[in-house]
């Protein structure tokens, strides 16, 4: 079996983000177009964009914080790669739940192959720890949570609170 850099894997989260973000602009009516039909009227495409740059500056900062020092560094970009596929999870529970296109639900197949080709050709041969491999997961599992849940809870509250 041949053995993938996981600095290959890592660029490769990056460029399949990019994608990702050029699908929810444009695909199924844009995302911001569904989050204020669902959950949130006031949402804008300032607050997409400001989010996703400071997504991007952060993921890349990481990636290139590993690829110039390695060891401990591994901890952020192997928790944004798993964080990138467990969002393709939410936008395939949006399909089903609205029973319309999620947009990013298509680049999600991108996000999910790039963590196929960590598991299966990066990860038997990079030397990752228990422990960064432990606290990757945890960063990733809160990212996710804080991700999966930000735009419904907005949406609950509203419900709740008089207008």
């Amino acid at each position: 079996m041949a053995a993938l850099p996981l600095i290959w894997v890592f660029w490769s989260v990056v460029a399949v983000y990019v994608v990702h973000v050029l699908d929810e602009s444009l695909l199924g009516g844009s995302f911001v177009e569904k989050v204020r039909e669902h959950w949130w009227p006031e949402y804008s495409w300032r607050r997409f964009f400001w989010f996703n740059s400071g997504y991007f500056l952060i993921m890349i900062a990481s990636v290139v914080a590993y690829d110039f020092l390695s060891g401990l560094w591994v901890i952020l970009p192997l928790a944004f790669t798993l964080e990138r596929a467990a969002n393709g999870f939410w936008h395939l529970w949006w399909t089903t739940h609205f029973r319309e296109y999620s947009p990013g639900l298509v680049t999600s197949i991108l996000m999910w192959m790039s963590a196929y080709f960590l598991f299966r050709y990066a990860l038997p041969t990079a030397g990752i720890t228990a422990s960064q491999w432990s606290v990757s997961t945890a960063i990733a599992a809160v990212m996710t949570v804080f991700l999966s849940v930000t735009f419904p809870l907005i949406g609950a509250f509203r419900i709740r609170r008089p207008r």
